[in-house]
């Protein structure tokens, strides 16, 4: 396949020079350019989420279930909340914003509650290092984000 092009020869002029590129020449060239632009978000895992606020962030004890709005960024659509190291129905609504459903159970005692969202990997990354067509994979672990106390008052 590639034997057509090893006799093929153009010309071009460089900086005032004549220079002969064969089709072979200008095929590799091309290779090298997409996987170099494939690889350029190569090697980076996404950032771990961010909360900024939840809502609401108090509540009475013995109470009845209710949404609880969780807003930051980096949410994913399989970012779950969770509830003092517990996982919650979680509802994507954005990047933005999850909704998570609290049971009246969750709030049937005071105290604090740690609330956190927890993004689980998304396979690996691979990306390019030294010579062309040399590759390693390198792991995405599921990540937390900060914590977010939620109080439950007498």
């Amino acid at each position: 396949m590639f034997a057509a092009f090893r006799h093929s020869v153009a010309t071009s002029l460089v900086g005032g020079r004549q220079v002969a590129i064969t089709a072979r020449s200008a095929l590799s060239c091309v290779l090298v350019i997409v996987v170099a632009m494939a690889c350029l978000s190569c090697g980076v895992c996404p950032p771990a989420a961010f909360i900024s606020s939840i809502s609401p962030n108090s509540t009475t004890a013995g109470g009845n279930q209710f949404l609880l709005t969780v807003n930051g960024s980096d949410f994913r659509r399989d970012s779950v909340v969770s509830w003092n190291g517990s996982f919650r129905v979680t509802t994507f609504i954005s990047s933005r914003q999850l909704l998570a459903a609290i049971t009246a159970a969750d709030i049937a005692q005071p105290g604090t509650v740690l609330v956190f969202v927890f993004t689980p990997p998304n396979g690996g990354t691979t990306f390019v290092s030294g010579a062309i067509g040399t590759g390693s994979m390198t792991p995405c672990n599921g990540k937390n984000s900060n914590a977010v106390s939620f109080t439950i008052d007498p």
